[in-house]
């Protein structure tokens, strides 16, 4: 597996959720999840549930397992604007914080790396309220839509 390490994690993460539920851990539930860590992140249901029927795995069990994820705080959901709404899935085992840039013309996606708004977020503090992880992004033109701009010109 490409990602051993945050499928285990993410196992580990989920069987302890659902114990807590009361519930019993399931093997197609696993398995939903072994393919989640497989798919580049962020992944869209659609990418999920077309690994998954090589499984046979239905989906309406694939929607309620990325539902469970996300209340065992496993995935994370994000809604995005890309001429319609989309809802894209991305895999947290951990305090993770992203930051991105999204290009609304082609919707790619980059990540950021700034130390110092990283920083300034999670030293805020905000009353009532404990922050676990944060998620911003930046929306604009690419550089390469940019230039299919100009040239366009």
């Amino acid at each position: 597996m490409k990602n051993a390490r945050t499928y285990k994690a993410a196992q580990e993460k989920l069987f302890t959720y659902i114990r807590a539920q009361g519930g019993r851990p399931s093997k197609v539930r696993n398995m939903v999840l072994e393919q989640a860590c497989l798919l580049p992140s962020p992944f869209t249901a659609d990418q999920l549930i077309e690994v998954c029927a090589q499984e046979r795995i239905s989906v309406g069990t694939i929607y309620n397992a990325l539902n469970t994820f996300i209340d065992a705080q496993i995935v994370h959901a994000l809604t995005r604007q890309r001429g319609q709404s989309a809802t894209e899935y991305e895999v947290i085992t951990g305090v993770t914080n992203s930051l991105q840039m999204i290009c609304t013309k082609c919707g790619r996606i980059a990540d950021i790396s700034d130390k110092a708004i990283s920083r300034l977020v999670q030293e805020r503090k905000y009353s009532n309220f404990n922050m676990l992880h944060f998620s911003l992004f930046v929306y604009g033109e690419c550089k390469i839509c940019r230039r299919k701009m100009i040239k366009r010109q």
